[in-house]
């Protein structure tokens, strides 16, 4: 499945099903060592690239994912958000070790929404704040339109003081660790926290066509 939801004079945002998780996977991964480490040829790529790839095929079921392709079809850009179930566990809990529901307080969250593999072209400069804009609201977009959602996430230090920047409000869930090449930092944001940038880009949403059904793999 790959539905269009936005369209731009230099891409295109769709949504897709689990037929996109290794080129996905593979965007990645190879975005994580290019943009941090200058290297995509590392002996670890291709088992990175697996791993990446197993992981996020156990939440296929239940996620939302975005690409963004360039008019030659060129992958461009990705995003991943899924409603957790409290009892899979997610790469906050492998990587870290983090007991969720006893770090965040439960009067702020009672619904936790994971946004991960969020990957732009480093070399894509055209467009990018734009493109990083309409990828993340169409992740945040599915929080907020939960009453007691929280978004949860395992941020890459760079791009954490982007969200910042954003109007974004996070709070760390501890140091972070070197993960696909770089500074890895956990984090959760309320609803309240993504309140400013979403109302600030809600019309990024136009002509939005999300599947709100996530069993998505076609026939």
């Amino acid at each position: 499945m790959k539905r269009l939801i936005i369209t731009n004079g230099d891409y295109n945002i769709y949504q897709v099903d689990k037929n996109y998780l290794y080129a996905i996977a593979k965007f990645v991964v190879l975005e994580n060592y290019k943009h941090h480490t200058n290297d995509v040829c590392s002996k670890n790529t291709e088992e990175d690239i697996l791993k990446v790839y197993k992981e996020e095929l156990q939440f296929s079921s239940v996620a939302y994912l975005f690409i963004a392709e360039n008019h030659r079809g060129k992958l461009i850009g990705c995003i991943r958000v899924m409603k957790w179930d409290k009892i899979t566990r997610l790469p906050i809990h492998k990587i870290f070790n983090i007991n969720l529901q006893k770090c965040i307080p439960c009067s702020e969250a009672k619904s936790f929404w994971h946004i991960g593999r969020f990957a732009i072209d480093s070399l894509n400069s055209r467009s990018s704040i734009l493109l990083f804009k309409q990828l993340m609201i169409c992740a945040v977009h599915q929080i907020i339109c939960d009453t007691h959602g929280c978004m949860i996430a395992e941020t890459d230090s760079k791009l954490l003081r982007i969200l910042q920047l954003l109007g974004i409000q996070t709070h760390t869930l501890g140091p972070g660790i070197i993960y696909l090449g770089s500074e890895t930092i956990p984090l959760y944001a309320t609803k309240f926290g993504l309140s400013k940038f979403y109302n600030s880009h809600r019309h990024l949403l136009c002509n939005l066509n999300i599947s709100h059904n996530v069993q998505l793999e076609t026939a």
